[in-house]
């Protein structure tokens, strides 16, 4: 309510962060907030909650007037023109009061394969306040979070994400009993029946797996709901949540990261990850579903009985153009390290968490407030002590330095452009291999071999289940980013018609780059990457990254570089 333009507030799941838009609405003389509410699950659940409080609300949809002291709008519609026009028009009537990002974390996690949250950040645009809430925002990501969302030295509001009533556990399974699933199974089934952990007429158990064909085979195993992102449509995943929690003979629910955030039954009492978790922020979302109601709740994580850490141990070498394919390679590999930290016991799983996932002070192992975990058995009479070697605290990038990345964006996407106004209606591939290239590459008689690998990894894709070139990230023709080709504008694959000035660079310099003298090394120096074959490299060339300040794939960084060294 101080009006600062920015507020950040990274508070514990259960710690009252729906209060933050809620609250604001009932006051006298309150204006309108806007919650911008990024998962199915969390809309349906919230709105429930907003009813039952009785505040005055609307849930925007395309074509919406009307006004209410809480606005809830999906992210997906929250990008849209119509929105944007419709928030306008609040702000011009002096109306609007704050827009409320809801699980804001998800503007870093999740932007990578999403690309709402994504286009999200253009209501930055709006003035107005501006209020994230997320339970899990790791120190080291809040620079990355910064940038994306241009923020500017907001307030920020942090409290620890110790969740003192779970109990934290991990076992690893014994191969005699049958396979990892099979035992999540029998561990879920046991613990409903034997345990006497459970007031059975209404407490849960949610079982957390990795990928969706897990989810099916568990879920099948236990004859009970299933909750992942290809689940059915909002209503049918709504009802399937209703269907669990509605009756009691249906303790079970298994789920992917889908449910992870923002799902608020009071009552789940046990938590079960199959297999390693993506990440420590990640964990903390799925297990904090458990004990919102206050009282003791247990974190299982199962592995299987060869389980070693693997990954994220290893060294990646940084450049002033680290590509966004680095820069989020970087976060995963950090990301495992503290999953193994946890996952290896070697110290308390409450020192593990809140050394990855909050600030130094809030460091702690269990004390006498906390649920014991496997690893001490009983509760600390002492604070832990402060670690040895301060840990590496990222400095927020701030304005200045967005400015910078723009600056460098807006320099490389310049240089790229110039390189192809040069070599146009020359011969790219001929020109890498260092042959007579005064030709344009349509009358190239090796022309038919780029296409040929470029058919032959289509289908390698397709018979993985799924595609080569990713959605959004470049144009389906001349593979160029949509800000340099209009052709694969709005992600629609090039189906507006029309051809690409550009059409034959990015592919035949790929391919000829590769199959030059010294092309290995040249890649190898550039991109820091060994290819056995030219398979191997035509999957790579489709990989997404960051380029020229947008989504692109890794062929236009190496055209980029290539049109560079031939002097184009």
């Amino acid at each position: 309510m101080s009006q600062a333009e920015q507020v950040v507030a990274i508070l514990p799941t259960g710690a009252g962060k729906s209060l933050l838009f809620m609250l604001p609405c009932t006051l006298p003389d309150a204006g309108i907030t806007i919650l911008v509410v990024p998962l199915v699950a969390l809309r349906g659940n919230l709105l429930q909650r907003i009813r039952d409080a009785k505040i005055d609300h609307v849930e925007w949809r395309p074509g919406e007037a009307r006004e209410a002291a809480l606005v809830v709008v999906s992210v997906e519609a929250a990008c849209k023109p119509g929105f944007m026009k419709y928030a306008r028009g609040l702000r011009a009537q002096q109306k609007l009061d704050r827009i409320v990002i809801d699980e804001c974390h998800l503007t870093v996690t999740a932007a990578n394969y999403r690309e709402s949250v994504v286009d999200l950040t253009l209501i930055r645009s709006l003035r107005t306040q501006f209020v994230y809430l997320t339970a899990t925002l790791p120190p080291y990501m809040r620079a990355e979070f910064e940038g994306r969302n241009y923020l500017y030295h907001p307030v920020t509001i942090r409290a620890s994400s110790n969740r003192p009533n779970i109990l934290y556990k991990v076992r690893r399974v014994d191969n005699r009993l049958g396979n990892i699933l099979e035992q999540a199974a029998a561990e879920a089934r046991h613990a409903w029946t034997e345990s006497g952990l459970f007031d059975q007429s209404r407490d849960k158990i949610i079982l957390y797996v990795r990928t969706r064909d897990e989810a099916d085979i568990l879920a099948e195993e236990l004859g009970c709901e299933l909750y992942t992102s290809k689940s059915g449509t909002e209503e049918e995943k709504a009802k399937a949540l209703d269907r669990w929690i509605g009756i009691p003979s249906r303790p079970y629910i298994v789920a992917t990261t889908a449910l992870a955030e923002g799902f608020d039954y009071p009552y789940v009492r046990y938590v079960i990850n199959v297999n390693e978790p993506d990440s420590l922020a990640t964990f903390a979302q799925e297990t904090g579903r458990a004990g919102r109601d206050g009282k003791l709740a247990h974190s299982l994580v199962m592995l299987p009985a060869t389980w070693e850490a693997q990954g994220g141990d290893r060294s990646h070498s940084e450049s002033s153009e680290a590509s966004y394919k680095d820069d989020l390679t970087l976060r995963r590999q950090r990301e495992r390290k503290g999953v193994h930290r946890y996952l290896k016991g070697e110290q308390c799983y409450r020192t593990s968490l809140t050394e990855e996932l909050d600030l130094p002070q809030h460091r702690r192992w269990c004390m006498a407030e906390d649920a014991p975990c496997e690893i001490c058995k009983t509760s600390h009479d002492e604070p832990i002590q402060p670690r040895e070697t301060a840990r590496e605290d990222v400095v927020p990038t701030g304005l200045e330095l967005i400015q910078q990345e723009q600056l460098r964006a807006h320099s490389e996407l310049a240089r790229y452009r110039l390189g192809l106004a040069a070599v146009r209606g020359t011969c790219l591939l001929c020109r890498t291999m260092e042959e007579q290239w005064d030709h344009n590459f349509s009358l190239c008689s090796r022309q038919h071999d780029v296409f040929q690998e470029r058919s032959k990894a289509r289908q390698r894709q397709q018979g993985r289940g799924r595609q080569w070139l990713k959605r959004f990230t470049s144009c389906y023709w001349c593979l160029n980013p949509q800000v340099i080709c209009q052709r694969a504008a709005e992600g629609t694959g090039g189906k507006r018609g029309g051809s690409c000035e550009d059409g034959d660079v990015v592919l035949p310099i790929c391919y000829g780059i590769f199959n030059s003298v010294g092309g290995g090394e040249w890649i190898r120096d550039e991109f820091g990457r060994e290819f056995a074959n030219i398979e191997d490299f035509f999957d790579w060339l489709a990989e997404e990254c960051y380029f020229g300040g947008g989504k692109a794939i890794q062929a236009v960084r190496v055209a980029a570089r290539a049109l560079l060294l031939i002097g184009g």
